[in-house]
C-alpha cells in the first residue's frame, strides 16, 4: 500500500477516527476524574558501623543486621503512631510505609504513600525517625543473641576439655575443640564490634516533599489521543476491508469488465440546485464538475456510436439509488445544445419522472401524451404512455418497438431513461432496441455485487453495454482545472489583442462578476433572454451572499450561445428524406426545432441566428443581439455556416465550440 492510499483510506474513514478519538479521550478523562491522585514521600536512613577483621587480612564494615520489615513492625509503627498523635492508628500507618534496603551504600529509603502530599511527608519522617530509634534496641538485642551463642560454645568447650583430660590424643575431641575454638573468637569479634558502634543509624535525608504517582493529567490525555488514532485508524481500514460498495471507477471496471465512460462530479449539489431552480445544469451554460462531466459522458457516447446517423441510448441504473432520471436529462440536454437534433424517451412507465424533469414551453398547447419541445433548443421528449398493460408486457410488443423507431428516424439521437436493470426487465427490453446503453452507478451506494450481476444480465440478454457512468465521485482538482479554464480571470493580455475589430469583444461578464459600489454595465437593464442570455451577450449567474457567482462562470458563455444558434439554424434548414419532424398534434410545425417555427434560409437574421461566420454583432433595431465569440476562443476560426441542406450531420469542424 502507497502512502497516498493510507491517506485516502484513512480520510474516507475520517469519522470512524474522530469518533475513537473522542470516546477514548471521554473515558480517559473520565478515569482522571474518578482516580485518586496519590503522592510518596521518601526519608532515608544512614546506617553506621565499624572496621572489623573478623579473622582475615581484609578489613569489613559491620553494622546492625536489618531488613525493610524492620522499618514496619509494630514497635516502630507504635512509636510513629504515637509521635503523630494517634497511637491507635498503628496498624493502619504501617501499612501504608514501605521500605528498600541498598547493601552497597547501608542507606535505607522509608516511604510512605498517601492520598495527601502532607501527610505522606509526616508519615514517612516519622516511621524513618522511630526507625533510627529502633535500631539501638536492634543493637542490642543482635549483641545478646551473639553473647548467648558464645555461652552456649563456652560450655561445649568445657565438656571437649573434660574428654582431652582423660584422654589427650583423642584426635575427636582435639578437631571439635579447634571448631569450637574457633567459632568461639569470631563471635567474640563480632559482639565487640557490634558493641563498638556508638550510633547504629540516623535519618540523613528528611522527606520535605510527595511526588504524585502514576502519569500526569496531560500524559494520560495524550496517550488517549495517540490510542484514539490507533484505533480510528484500525477501524478505517476495516471498514475498508468490510465494505462491499464501489468506490472507484477501476473497482467498476475490474468489477464489470467494462470502461468507464465518465466519472460524475457533483451530481447530489447540482440536483438540489436543480430542484430550487428548476433549470437543468448544462442548460444554463454555468461551467461547473457536473456540467463538464455530463459532457465527458456525452462525448464517450458519441465515440462510442460514431457512424450511426441515428442513435438510441438507453440510461438505466445498477440500482434505484442513482440519479438516473436527472442525469439522462442533462445527458440529452448536452447532446440537443450541441447540434444534435435530440429525443427523450421518459421509458419507465413505474416512477416516471423524465417529463416532469423537462416540462413543456410555456406557450406550447398539444395533448400531454405526444411528442413536445421543451426549453432546451433541439429536444423534444416523448412522456410515458398510459397503457393498462405491465410496463414489461408493453415494453416487448411491436407497438413499442415501433414507437422507438419512429423515435429514431426523426431525430439523430434517442436517449432513453430506463428503470433499474434489476427492478424489472423493462431495462433489457429497451435496451434491445437500442445501439448502445449506459450503466449508472453510485460510488459508496451501488453494492460490487449489484454492479457486477446488473452488467451480466445486460450481457446474457445481448444488449449492448457501452460502458459505466459513475455518480457520487468526490471532486478533485482536475475537475476544478476542468470547469475553471477558460475564465475570463484567467485570460491574458496576448489573449485579448486581435487584429479584428468585429471579431474580438470583450469577455461576457454577467452581474456576479460586477465589483460592489460599481455603477451599471451597458446592457445590465437590457431583459434576459430564454437560457439566461442578455441581449448583450452576458449569461444570468445566480450570487451568493457575498456577491459572487455560484459555480465558474466561463468566458466561453458567449460562444456556448454562438453554438446553439447555429445548431437552430441547422435545424431550421431544409432536411432530407425521413427526416421531417413528426406532426401531428403537439408536434412542432415541419421544418422547426424545439417547437420554433421555421424560417427560411435567406430571411433575415434575428437574436438567435448565428450572425456571421466570425461572429460580429448585427444589431436588428429593437431586436436582440447577436453574441460573439470570447477572446479565449477567438483563435478558432469557425466555417461558414452552409448554404444548403447537405451539410453531413455530424460535422464537428464547422462548429468553432460545442456545450
Amino acid at each position: 500500500m502507497t502512502i497516498r492510499e493510507f491517506v485516502r483510506t484513512v480520510w474516507a474513514g475520517k469519522y470512524y477516527v474522530l469518533a475513537a478519538v473522542l470516546v477514548v479521550v471521554a473515558g480517559a478523562l473520565f478515569y482522571l476524574d474518578r482516580q485518586e491522585t496519590m503522592y510518596r514521600a521518601t526519608a532515608t536512613v544512614q546506617l553506621y558501623g565499624v572496621q572489623s577483621a573478623q579473622g582475615g587480612e581484609s578489613l569489613v564494615e559491620v553494622t546492625v543486621m536489618t531488613d525493610p520489615d524492620d522499618v514496619t513492625s509494630s514497635e516502630v509503627a507504635q512509636a510513629a503512631a504515637t509521635a503523630l498523635g494517634d497511637p491507635a492508628a498503628a496498624d493502619e500507618l504501617a501499612d501504608l510505609v514501605t521500605a528498600e534496603v541498598d547493601g552497597e551504600t547501608r542507606m535505607v529509603a522509608v516511604q510512605a504513600t498517601t492520598p495527601d502530599e502532607a501527610w505522606s511527608v509526616d508519615v514517612a519522617n516519622a516511621f524513618a525517625e522511630a526507625y533510627a530509634a529502633e535500631l539501638v534496641n536492634i543493637q542490642a538485642a543482635q549483641v545478646a543473641e551473639l553473647e548467648a551463642r558464645r555461652q552456649a560454645l563456652a560450655e561445649q568447650l568445657g565438656g571437649v576439655r573434660q574428654r582431652l583430660n582423660v584422654d589427650g590424643d583423642d584426635p575427636l575431641a582435639l578437631a571439635e575443640q579447634d571448631i569450637i575454638v574457633g567459632d568461639y573468637s569470631a563471635l567474640t569479634v563480632q559482639v565487640n564490634s557490634l558493641r563498638g558502634i556508638a550510633v547504629p543509624g540516623e535519618v540523613v535525608t528528611a522527606a520535605t516533599g510527595a511526588e504524585a504517582l502514576g502519569l500526569s493529567r496531560a500524559t494520560v490525555l495524550a496517550l488517549a489521543v495517540l490510542v484514539g488514532l490507533v484505533a480510528g485508524i484500525g477501524l478505517a481500514f476495516a471498514r475498508r476491508g468490510l465494505d462491499i460498495r464501489v468506490r472507484s471507477a477501476a473497482e467498476s471496471t475490474r468489477l464489470t469488465e467494462t470502461p468507464v465512460l465518465a466519472e460524475l462530479y457533483g451530481t447530489r449539489p447540482a440536483e438540489k440546485e436543480f430542484a430550487h431552480t428548476h433549470a437543468l445544469p448544462v442548460a444554463s451554460k454555468v461551467a461547473t464538475p457536473f456540467t463538464e462531466s455530463i459532457r465527458e459522458l456525452r462525448t464517450a457516447v458519441q465515440v462510442s456510436t460514431a457512424g450511426m446517423k441515428h442513435a438510441v441510448v438507453v440510461v438505466t441504473a445498477a440500482d434505484p439509488s442513482a440519479p438516473r432520471s436527472f442525469i439522462t436529462a442533462n445527458l440529452a440536454a448536452s447532446f440537443a445544445l450541441s447540434g444534435r437534433r435530440t429525443v427523450a424517451l421518459s421509458g419507465d412507465l413505474r416512477r416516471p419522472q423524465l417529463d416532469r424533469m423537462l416540462p413543456a414551453p410555456d406557450d406550447w398547447h398539444g395533448l400531454e401524451q405526444e411528442l413536445r419541445p421543451t426549453g432546451v433548443p433541439n429536444l423534444r421528449v416523448m412522456p410515458v404512455p398510459e397503457e393498462e398493460m405491465d410496463p414489461a408486457d408493453f415494453l416487448a410488443t411491436e407497438r413499442a418497438r415501433g414507437l422507438v423507431g419512429s423515435l429514431r428516424d426523426h431525430a439523430e439521437v434517442v436517449v432513453v431513461d430506463a428503470p433499474p436493470v434489476l427492478a424489472a426487465a423493462d431495462a433489457t427490453i429497451l435496451g434491445g432496441y437500442a445501439n448502445g446503453v449506459v450503466l449508472i452507478a453510485s460510488a459508496g451506494r451501488t453494492d460490487r455485487a449489484v454492479l457486477a450481476e446488473a452488467a451480466e444480465r445486460l450481457r446474457v440478454s445481448n444488449v449492448p453495454l457501452l460502458g459505466i457512468a459513475l455518480t457520487g465521485v468526490t471532486g478533485d482538482r482536475r475537475m476544478l482545472y476542468a470547469s475553471t479554464y477558460g475564465d475570463d480571470e484567467a485570460v491574458g493580455p496576448a489573449d485579448t489583442a486581435s487584429g479584428d475589430e468585429e471579431t474580438s469583444a470583450p469577455p461576457a461578464e454577467g452581474p456576479a462578476r460586477r465589483p460592489s459600489g460599481s455603477g451599471p454595465r451597458p446592457g445590465a437593464d437590457e431583459p434576459a433572454e430564454p437560457g439566461g442570455v442578455r441581449a448583450s451577450g452576458t449569461a444570468e449567474v445566480p450570487e451568493t451572499g457575498d456577491g459572487q457567482s455560484v459555480g465558474t462562470r466561463r468566458a466561453s458563455v458567449a460562444a456556448a450561445a454562438v453554438a446553439v444558434e447555429d445548431a437552430s439554424a441547422r435545424a431550421a434548414a431544409p432536411v432530407g428524406a425521413g427526416d421531417e419532424p413528426a406532426t401531428g398534434p403537439g408536434s412542432p410545425s415541419p421544418g422547426s426545432s424545439s417547437g420554433s417555427p421555421a424560417r427560411p434560409a435567406s430571411a433575415p437574421s434575428t437574436g438567435t441566428d448565428a450572425g456571421t461566420a466570425h461572429g460580429r454583432r448585427t444589431p436588428q433595431g429593437g431586436g436582440r443581439r447577436n453574441a460573439v465569440l470570447a477572446p479565449a476562443w477567438s483563435k478558432v476560426e469557425p466555417a461558414a455556416p452552409a448554404a444548403t441542406g447537405d451539410e453531413p450531420e455530424n460535422d464537428e469542424r464547422k462548429r468553432p465550440f460545442r456545450w
